[in-house]
């Protein structure tokens, strides 16, 4: 009952409240990507455009995040006995795409202007639009990076760590156009330059992150595992113990020690009372498979 509820109410809620943030945060990301495209083709400073088009890698990435929850919040079947999690992931991959895309478009504009530097039209409005959207793109991250932790989804995370760089692209610009206002045009083109850089950066993180869930990389410290498999009495010890999906659904198999001669009916209602307490103690686990077996002869075996 406790797994059916698990499944049939958590992780659906769970997926509403992700889906509700990525939207809230499109909405935001396109007003953003608009002001500075806008801004940048009416002024002509490739820095601001470069980071207009950062911006709408941020927009393309809230849609794919839309697209991939929809397939992972459907549930297991025959053909996927452990779910659709991983559609997840992988939109969270499909970002690293969308940034590689973006590098090279805005790299190739900005060293095309490097050797032909002009000077864009420079005014106030400028400055107040490139500072609207900072502020924004400051509370997006916060808000993002918080429901992410909250919700455990990696999804919101990558998407929340693409946006950190969109602040520090947007600080770069205000400089750059700073000194393009005191004279120094090559500033602009440099500035577009440095936002290639920060956007490269951060593609790679997302994908040493999702390509480590896609891998089965462990998400649960083994000692920790241990830590609560021992608090439960007549366990003598534990070994094999794996974990592998993304932050918020882990599956876990392990092997448990019991006293050789204790019958096979109470072995197994020990076995879960140990799969309550971990489960219990780590939320995030979806399913754990639990093994009895004797206490090997050799115990470091």
């Amino acid at each position: 009952m406790a797994d059916g509820a698990r499944e049939g109410v958590l992780i659906p809620a769970r997926h509403q409240e992700v889906s509700r943030v990525l939207t809230r945060v499109l909405v935001l990301n396109l007003t953003v990507a608009v002001a500075k495209l806008i801004l940048g083709y009416a002024t002509g400073a490739v820095s601001i455009v470069s980071d207009g088009f950062h911006s709408l890698a941020d927009s393309t990435s809230n849609i794919i995040g839309l697209v991939g929850l929809r397939a992972a919040r459907k549930p297991p079947d025959a053909d996927h006995p452990y779910g659709h999690r991983k559609f997840e992931t992988l939109a969270a991959g499909a970002i690293f795409i969308f940034l590689i895309i973006a590098v090279m478009e805005i790299g190739r504009t900005a060293v095309a202007r490097v050797g032909n530097p002009i000077a864009p039209d420079v005014t106030w409005l400028s400055f107040v639009v490139m500072t609207a959207t900072l502020l924004i793109n400051l509370g997006v991250v916060r808000y993002e990076a918080g429901r992410g932790r909250a919700l455990r989804s990696e999804l919101l995370l990558a998407d929340a760590l693409h946006t950190r760089t969109d602040v520090f692209a947007t600080i770069g610009v205000l400089v750059s156009l700073a000194g393009v206002a005191a004279g120094y045009p090559l500033l602009d083109p440099i500035a577009g330059i440095a936002i290639a850089i920060l956007i490269a950066r951060t593609s790679l993180e997302i994908a040493r992150d999702t390509s480590g869930i896609l891998a089965d990389r462990v998400v649960i410290d083994e000692v920790d595992i241990r830590g609560v498999v021992m608090t439960v009495p007549e366990v003598l010890g534990c070994h094999h113990i794996r974990t592998r999906g993304s932050l918020d659904y882990v599956f876990l198999d392990l092997h448990v020690w019991l006293p050789p001669a204790m019958p096979l009916t109470q072995a197994h209602t020990l076995s879960h009372v140990v799969k309550d307490r971990l489960m219990a103690r780590f939320p995030q686990i979806a399913d754990a498979i639990i093994h009895i077996e004797p206490p090997p002869a050799n115990p470091s075996n």
